[in-house]
């Protein structure tokens, strides 16, 4: 094309564009470009708004002034989450949400009560307690001075904040709860006496559909308890491998059989009981001694000290105005979240009670 050609084409062109009508619809299509692609923006913006951002800042539980919304329980699910993460573990995400309802609720009830109590937290414990957790571990012969000390813990403590998706105020509030929690249980646990009734307890644990009549014949038998234990219980590989021995246990360890436990005479087998934490399992007892006054085992102490902040708990829970906005659908959007956030991990291979949805060693 020659340049006059190419002249002439220009003209055209520009004469065209400056042409009122041409103007005028290229004026149109732009505008109407430009309002499709907010339109677009904004459909999106609000649907991630209403799927994200809205149900996050719901309300789930209400402990008297106090509110809680989705996105703290969520924070505080994905907190457990992470550390199973971080040790090659996983949660049982609908386990966990109901118990993260309950701790919540209780956390809140503890933090409101303790002051009263004389029972607190100062940021200076809480401070100590975060070191303590997150400084790095020197050799011996290390000598790092102070300002390395404090950007290594920074940069400890920090990247477990990304991991958890934590921010720090957050961090400090839940681990604020939980020395709350242990201040608490202490003081309540000073209740608990050091010296009870106490008998040696051995166990059973077997299916319905087992041989148990074949178990019994063999104990009026005469063949030792432990010896049965080991061809029929199904019980956690420790407790089947000591034969059953449980060992020294006062009432309250294992609150809905005590009344099997104590009222049993050494060895004879009690009548069977169905756990109470996995029903399909059968238990069944036997003691080996009796003693109306032991000292209490520390282990034992401490499991009787938490019942005794659960019992507290319980009764202290009446006292307060508590409303949880909890169904299915709240159930059902932290599962979604949960499943979001998880890592991806191959299946791990099932035993048989795992495949019937039991899970061994539940009930010490």
């Amino acid at each position: 094309m020659s340049n006059s050609s190419k002249n002439q084409y220009t003209d055209k062109r520009h004469v065209a564009a400056q042409d009122p009508k041409i103007k005028k619809r290229n004026q149109f299509l732009f505008v109407g470009i430009l309002t499709i692609t907010i339109i677009f923006t904004l459909v999106l913006s609000t649907g991630y708004v209403l799927r994200y951002v809205v149900p996050q800042e719901k309300v789930i539980v209400e402990v008297g002034e106090s509110k809680f919304k989705r996105a703290d329980m969520l924070s505080m699910l994905r907190v457990k989450q992470k550390n199973a993460e971080m040790i090659g573990s996983k949660i049982k995400s609908s386990e966990e949400i109901f118990k993260a309802l309950q701790n919540m609720i209780e956390n809140e009830i503890i933090d409101q009560v303790a002051p009263s109590l004389g029972i607190s937290v100062s940021q200076d414990q809480l401070d100590i307690y975060i070191r303590d957790v997150f400084m790095p571990q020197y050799d011996s012969d290390e000598s790092p001075d102070p300002v390395q000390i404090e950007r290594e813990f920074r940069e400890v403590f920090n990247n477990y904040l990304n991991s958890v998706g934590l921010s720090e105020d957050e961090y400090r509030k839940f681990t604020r709860w939980s020395m709350l929690r242990e201040q608490m249980r202490q003081f309540v646990g000073e209740s608990v006496p050091t010296v009870a009734e106490q008998v040696y307890l051995h166990r059973l644990m077997v299916m319905p559909d087992d041989e148990i009549d074949i178990m019994k014949k063999k104990f009026n038998d005469g063949i030792p308890f432990e010896y049965i234990v080991r061809e029929f219980s199904k019980d956690n590989e420790e407790v089947v491998r000591r034969g059953g021995e449980i060992g020294w246990v006062p009432r309250g360890i294992f609150p809905e059989y005590d009344y099997i436990i104590f009222d049993l005479e050494p060895n004879l087998l009690s009548i069977e009981s169905q756990s109470i934490k996995n029903p399909p399992l059968l238990y069944f007892f036997m003691i080996s001694e009796k003693d109306p006054a032991r000292k209490i085992a520390n282990a034992e102490l401490e499991l009787l000290k938490t019942k005794a902040l659960n019992d507290w708990l319980n009764t202290k829970r009446k006292e307060f105005n508590v409303n949880a906005t909890f169904n299915s659908e709240v159930h059902s959007w932290l599962s979604k979240q949960l499943q979001v956030s998880s890592l991806e991990k191959p299946e791990e291979k099932k035993s048989r009670l795992q495949e019937l949805g039991v899970l061994q060693g539940q009930d010490k």
